[in-house]
């Protein structure tokens, strides 16, 4: 029976970006109309670390947007629980301040991944990564 080596699957989620750019580089790597890594003044194991750190920040972006709603369901109602346990008389403020808590938790997030993302800009390493993407679905349309 045919069976393909998948030994990377173990540490990759296959909808990731660093299981998607292995796959176009291995499937395709005899195609003379692949993008190569050389003419981008890269190095295979800069490019490899690279991707790796690439793939760590799109998978913390990835369990934000998972347990968001957690989170502040989480930060609201305990706000409210904690003013009608040591302030009962202020109702509507208990709400307002469980939103504003919300509204800096997610302000702290913004700037976490704004700090960690400028790294990944105005790279070459994002234009190889772009490159192979934009070469991929073009391979694909015709």
């Amino acid at each position: 029976m045919f069976q393909i080596d998948r030994s990377y699957i173990e540490q990759v989620n296959l909808e990731s970006l660093q299981s998607r750019i292995w796959d176009i580089r291995t499937d395709h790597k005899d195609d003379p109309t692949l993008p190569k890594i050389e003419n981008y003044g890269i190095t295979e194991d800069a490019f490899e670390a690279y991707l790796e750190k690439k793939q760590k920040f799109e998978d913390f972006k990835d369990t934000w947007h998972s347990r968001r709603l957690l989170v502040f369901g989480t930060a609201f109602l305990l706000t409210i629980a904690l003013f009608s346990l040591f302030l009962p008389q202020f109702k509507w403020q208990a709400y307002v301040a469980g939103l504003l808590l919300c509204m800096l938790l997610y302000m702290i997030y913004v700037l976490i991944v704004g700090f960690r993302g400028k790294k990944f800009r105005h790279n070459p390493n994002e234009t190889f990564i772009k490159a192979l993407l934009f070469w991929d679905d073009n391979r694909t349309k015709e």
